[in-house]
């Protein structure tokens, strides 16, 4: 199941620079994790019918059959692969041009679209890759270990069995007894080398010991995930294993508050868990936008802001935007110039347009830069007067 992130974006940003004279499909479609939608195949039938659209679109730019073919064949397998179908989150993504595909499972529900442009289009996602978006939530229980991806409405938990332990009872062999462990010749597994530790150290040291090689072990496992993301990680466990993982883990963006629950409480379920999360990274997320617009509004009107659109896209090109707050739209078709560097705004699409505000959000978070997406987790970031984006300049 891949997890979009900002380096996905900079992959699909380099192939549909390094693919020439090929048009770039985006597909996106609400999808459900279960209930009759699934049984029914109605993701599936809906999937059909765009990729039914994107035959239309790509003949409109006078696309041979043949070619049509070759572009949609991998989205034709997807389409017949019952098991892909049954496993869904609320959203799919599928990205393809000539010679390349991709699909993402998202945790918010996407538009119901299709884009076949000179470019990928990505303003749909945004929400998601934005500084008010997506968080990590990783439980730590002896019993089990859960990695979560969550957004302020959702929650799924991502299976890490294939390169991470289930438990601390796995991960260090401990034997049980009642509620108690016992850690007479226990096992823990480091670099390959099997460890027996004997009576000869006192319990507490020993488990202090094995829980900080497990809380390596797990760490170094979510990199596979972790290793450039930036979104905040929420702990939630006891307060032992939560500090421990907090002081040796190299992740840079674990909050400072953990969800302090106890051993009883390792059964709970996903929405639970869920739910206090969002007691600790509401306010987090809240503040973050706060102080990001205050920044703004400190400096508006000296030069260093702007809310026109085809400054603030050329300036994005240039990599001069810190901050952008953007409100879902209608795109605003446009084209910028790398001559003149400068953008226009068109009035109808033409033939080699980009949606500027789509190449505003992607070319500042490419570079660096922080975007907040309005009218998403209860932030007013835009103005209701018809402004659609609002940008704070670096310089």
């Amino acid at each position: 199941m891949a997890l979009i992130n900002k380096s996905d974006i900079e992959k699909l940003l380099n192939v549909q620079s390094n693919t020439k004279n090929a048009l770039c499909i985006s597909i996106y479609i609400p999808t459900h994790r279960a209930g009759h939608e699934t049984l029914n195949g109605q993701d599936q039938t809906l999937f059909k019918n765009k990729l039914r659209e994107a035959r239309t679109l790509l003949a409109r730019h006078d696309v041979p059959e043949a070619e049509i073919n070759s572009y949609l064949q991998p989205a034709e397998e997807l389409l017949n692969d019952t098991n892909f179908w049954r496993h869904q989150a609320e959203g799919l993504a599928v990205f393809l041009t000539k010679g390349f595909s991709a699909h993402y499972t998202l945790p918010t529900t996407m538009p119901d679209v299709v884009y076949v442009l000179d470019q990928f289009y990505f303003t749909p996602m945004l929400p998601i890759l934005s500084q008010n978006g997506r968080f990590f939530i990783l439980s730590l229980y002896r019993e089990r270990i859960g990695f979560y991806e969550a957004t302020i409405e959702r929650i799924r938990q991502i299976d890490i069995s294939a390169f991470a332990p289930e438990s601390i009872n796995e991960a260090l062999k401990f034997t049980l007894k009642g509620k108690d462990q016992d850690f007479h010749n226990a096992t823990t597994t480091v670099n390959g080398s099997n460890i027996v530790h004997g009576a000869g150290a006192s319990k507490g040291d020993e488990e202090h010991d094995e829980v900080i090689e497990f809380i390596h072990e797990i760490d170094n496992s979510l990199q596979e995930i972790l290793h450039n993301a930036t979104e905040p990680l929420v702990l939630a466990g006891v307060d032992h294993y939560c500090a421990l993982y907090r002081k040796f883990s190299k992740y840079k963006h674990i909050v400072p508050q953990h969800i302090n629950l106890n051993e009883s409480m390792a059964g709970m379920s996903p929405q639970t868990i869920h739910e206090k999360a969002l007691e600790v990274i509401k306010p987090l997320m809240q503040q973050s936008h706060t102080d990001s617009l205050n920044r703004y509004e400190n400096v508006a009107g000296t030069g260093v802001t702007s809310e026109d659109i085809a400054t603030v896209a050329a300036e994005a090109v240039h990599g001069r935007v810190d901050t952008l707050f953007i409100t879902p739209s209608n795109p605003v078709w446009g084209r910028y110039d790398a001559k003149s560097a400068v953008a226009e705004v068109h009035k109808d699409y033409q033939r080699g347009d980009d949606d500027l505000i789509n190449l505003a959000a992607i070319k500042t978070l490419a570079q660096g830069g922080k975007v907040f997406v309005s009218s998403y987790n209860g932030l007013a970031e835009v103005s209701e007067d018809g402004g659609g984006v609002k940008a704070l300049f670096r310089y």
